[in-house]
């Protein structure tokens, strides 16, 4: 039996990627952001208890809001709980291919989306990242905060397209407006 927790789920998102989704926000964080947005997703031991039931629950979501067209996964940091956050991904890709995935991460991309996985953690966190559209990456920074920004709390965080990059084998940005299903 598994001990996954999760902070909640938030429907009909329009502010955390393009389109209208769903936000699953995970629980746990090992960056602890001075003046991060979600401090109560810190702990791992925090949060809801995840059943099989919730994630029903959010791909039945899909099912009834057709239109909606990407599912964002937060935090707390969803790669400091991999197991989870493929188990959702990939039951999410699975079923509805044509839909994005956005995650925010507060790792840099380059730190494990290209390197050879030592780890199973590692290699689980490459399978996540070869199912996600887009991923904005880096920690929060207080002093580069920017509200302008969109998609991002700091000038320092990027939007990055995760197949172009993997194509390339180097970080492209994205800017892509119009959908994020790239």
């Amino acid at each position: 039996m598994n001990n996954w927790r999760y902070a909640g789920i938030e429907y009909d998102d329009v502010a955390n990627g393009i389109g209208l989704g769903a936000v699953f926000f995970t629980q746990g964080c090992p960056h602890q952001c001075p003046e991060c947005q979600n401090p109560q997703t810190w702990s791992k031991d925090g949060g809801i208890k995840f059943t099989d039931s919730v994630l029903d629950q959010l791909m039945q979501y899909y099912y009834d809001i057709q239109y909606a067209s990407r599912l964002t996964l937060s935090g707390g940091d969803p790669l400091a709980n991999p197991e989870l956050t493929y188990r959702i991904i990939f039951k999410f890709k699975t079923i509805f291919p044509q839909k994005a995935v956005w995650l925010y991460t507060g790792y840099k991309f380059e730190d494990f989306a290209f390197n050879v996985p030592a780890t199973q953690n590692e290699a689980l966190i490459q399978k996540i990242v070869r199912l996600c559209n887009v991923i904005v990456d880096g920690k929060f920074e207080i002093d580069k905060r920017d509200i302008t920004l969109q998609f991002m709390g700091s000038s320092n965080q990027r939007i990055i397209d995760v197949q172009k990059s993997l194509k390339s084998n180097q970080t492209v940005l994205w800017n892509d407006m119009n959908g994020g299903n790239t």
